[in-house]
């Protein structure tokens, strides 16, 4: 197992091009479809029928809008810090009533304490130093009621390897293969995001390993 890498992705700052952004986040999106960005956050949320959920770093809102067509009479508020992504989010979710838009910081999210039954981030985590890690899910923890979900990347060697792979045959966006295979780099092991959760006050943290190297945590 290699270290954690702690590098700045192309997406992380603003970037120049709109079209290149949302070529980027449609890949994010279509990715998300195929290798389980769905699914894993849907099962747990099943089981709690939320009327309220938080999305930490939205990104074009593709998870939130299938949550919304999975979920009837559920709010959903999709924060994120970049307004150019904010803006595509917007545009892609137009005629999805169920949903709202808030630019914010994911390590000082601002809403009251348990404003939501639950909150979710994905594909997020891995963008953020041990700190600042803990930081957003101590956040996500406090603006919780009942439950907060994270789903994200797996750090391995072949997880690096499949997606370089990936990103090299399925597309041409230069964001999309600079960023790929380094937030595979950038993402934690399960046991290193079992103890930033424990760190963060988590009750009672539980990580998920997901096919696809996902992984999914969970408190309680």
């Amino acid at each position: 197992m290699t270290a954690r890498v702690d590098a700045r992705e192309m997406i992380d700052g603003p970037v120049d091009s709109l079209a290149e952004l949302e070529g980027n986040l449609r890949d994010i999106a279509r990715a998300n479809r195929l290798f389980g960005g769905i699914g894993p956050v849907a099962r747990e949320l099943a089981r709690l029928a939320p009327e309220s959920i938080l999305d930490v770093g939205c990104g074009l809102a593709d998870v939130p809008r299938a949550l919304a067509r999975r979920i009837g009479g559920v709010r959903i508020v999709c924060l994120d810090s970049s307004e150019q992504i904010l803006e595509l989010a917007r545009r892609h979710s137009r005629g999805s009533s169920a949903l709202e838009f808030v630019r914010g910081e994911a390590t000082e999210l601002p809403f009251e304490d348990e404003a939501f039954d639950v909150v979710t981030c994905s594909l997020t985590l891995h963008h953020l130093a041990p700190p600042a890690a803990r930081a957003l899910l101590a956040e996500m923890r406090r603006v919780a009621k009942r439950l907060p979900v994270v789903c994200d990347l797996r750090r391995s060697r072949t997880a690096y390897a499949a997606t370089w792979l990936y990103t090299r045959l399925f597309t041409r966006n230069r964001l999309t293969r600079h960023d790929g295979p380094l937030s595979v780099l950038r993402a934690y092991t399960p046991g290193e995001a079992l103890r930033l959760a424990r760190e963060a006050g988590w009750r009672a943290p539980h990580v998920r390993s997901e096919p696809w190297f996902r992984m999914t945590l969970t408190d309680g």
